[in-house]
């Protein structure tokens, strides 16, 4: 390396340390600034940076194999300029520098030192039980709930229809009165009236009957 690309490996080296102590979007452009310089000196280095990624979402698959980021943390850096792009792409040398610029902590795989497949393929197929049976908790716990306030709305329904069984019976009797038939036919319709409150009551207690089996809902 000569001099100036010395010097300019220098200010680049600099630029980096300052991005790192403090990742702003003005000393990450610092750095950038810096690797281009030196990079179009020497004609070539930028041949270091490895894989290139033409899109955003690329980028952020590339970074999720070695640190722990989301979606939208990269898209905030990458809005405010935090992720360096030459000619419209992302390289995986910028993008591993952005990672240790902004202390993106390293995805990491805890595995048994003795581990192998079989142990491995094990302790997945219970973690995946796991997900399974809390999955179900949380289903028949909904289908708790939803039932618990399906009973509720029954029983409301149900107290109401009953309550008001004498009420509707009165009434179909009045209108019968008011239609001025003779007295004698009247006075007969309403000693119907026992009657007509038990059958209203039966075909009641006959729907809520057929309802109950059917929909499992308490009687």
């Amino acid at each position: 390396m000569d001099t100036h690309a010395q010097q300019l490996q220098a200010i680049l080296d600099a630029a980096t340390a300052a991005a790192v102590a403090s990742p702003t979007a003005a000393n990450i452009a610092a750095v950038e600034k810096a690797r281009k310089a030196l990079d179009d000196y020497t004609a070539g280095a930028s041949s270091d940076a490895g894989e290139k990624f033409a899109t955003q979402a690329a980028a952020l698959e590339y970074l999720q194999r070695s640190w722990q980021i989301e979606k939208s943390k990269l898209s905030k850096d990458v809005g405010s300029g935090k992720v360096p792009k030459k000619d419209g792409f992302f390289t995986a040398a910028d993008l591993d520098f952005y990672a240790r610029a902004v202390h993106l902590r390293p995805r990491t795989i805890e595995l048994k030192p003795s581990e192998g497949h079989d142990d491995r393929l094990k302790r997945a197929q219970a973690e995946e039980r796991e997900l399974r049976v809390a999955k179900l908790k949380g289903e028949l716990i909904d289908a708790a709930q939803e039932e618990a306030r399906d009973a509720r709305l029954w029983f409301a329904i149900r107290t109401d229809l009953e309550n008001n069984a004498p009420t509707i019976v009165n009434e179909l009797l009045n209108r019968i009165a008011d239609m001025g038939i003779p007295e004698e036919i009247t006075a007969r319709i309403v000693d119907l009236a026992p009657e007509l409150r038990t059958a209203y009551e039966d075909a009641l207690a006959e729907v809520f009957d057929r309802y109950a089996r059917a929909g499992g809902i308490e009687a």
